[in-house]
Formats: C-alpha cells, structure tokens, sequence
C-alpha cells in the first residue's frame, strides 16, 4: 500500500505500508474460483468482499484523539461508456496504541455491478472527530477485473 502521512516527524507517527488488500469471491453455485487474487473474471449474480489490513506506531500514536475514524473505500472505475457510482466502505475507530493492527472487511453484495470491465482501488484515510480529512492517507491499486453475466 502506497502511504502518505504529514502529521509529525516519521519516528513519531508512522503509517506503515504494511496493507493487505485482498478479494474473495463469496460462495455460488457454480465451480468459481474462491480467491480473486490470480483470477480476475466474477459473474454479476456474485458477492465479494476485500480484507484490509495496516498498522500505526511511533510516540505520537497514543496522545492523538481516541475520536478519530479511519476510512476505507473502494472505488470502481468501469471502463467503456459509463462510469460505476458503486462506492462502498468501512469506518474503523482509532486505537491510540502504538503497533496497534487495524483489521476490515467491505462486503459488495451480488449485482452491485453491472457487466463490465472495472478497475478497483481501495483508499485508506484518516478523520478526525468532527468528520474532517487529516494529513494521512493511502491506497492499494486491486488491478482490473471482468464482471460478466451468465448466459
């Protein structure tokens, strides 16, 4: 996962690019593929749902705000004649443990999508209390996947 963050000095707040982005495709009837990491092609009628992983540390860590949210969306951009306004995401509580493990799950229930080829990106941002953006940021580029409908 690519991190940016500007809240303090690298040693006292570091956002790691320890990410794990990963795809499953959620159980149909049908001989699919259970793991969308090597195969890139889900029928319409499927749900999936994408793990998140990441961790913070460093001396500032414990003193930020116990109000704090981190926010995961992931974004598909379908190629072609129209754009997808498909959007989900997760909020996570901020845990001012320094090494404290985050851990998230965004579920895309079956026909979210259309037929089409998409190019999914999760982003990773960080709020704080009353909803505005901070200095940290991240995403994970998921790569392209082909949504087609069964005959």
């Amino acid at each position: 996962m690519l991190v940016e963050e500007t809240l303090a000095t690298p040693s006292s707040f570091r956002f790691t690019g320890r990410a794990l982005a990963t795809m499953h495709e959620l159980p149909a009837a049908g001989p699919w593929p259970s793991d969308l990491t090597q195969e890139r092609l889900i029928q319409v009628e499927q749900a999936m749902h994408f793990h998140f992983e990441w961790q913070v540390s460093g001396a500032l860590v414990p003193l930020l705000d116990r109000g704090f949210r981190w926010r995961i969306q992931v974004y598909f951009e379908k190629w072609g004649i129209s754009e997808s306004a498909v959007a989900p995401n997760v909020t996570v509580s901020y845990i001012p443990v320094s090494g404290h493990t985050y851990r998230a799950v965004i579920n895309l229930p079956a026909n979210s999508l259309s037929e089409g080829v998409y190019d999914m990106v999760a982003v990773l941002r960080l709020y704080d209390a009353s909803g505005k953006p901070l200095p940290v940021a991240g995403f994970e580029e998921l790569g392209k996947f082909l949504v087609y409908e069964q005959a």
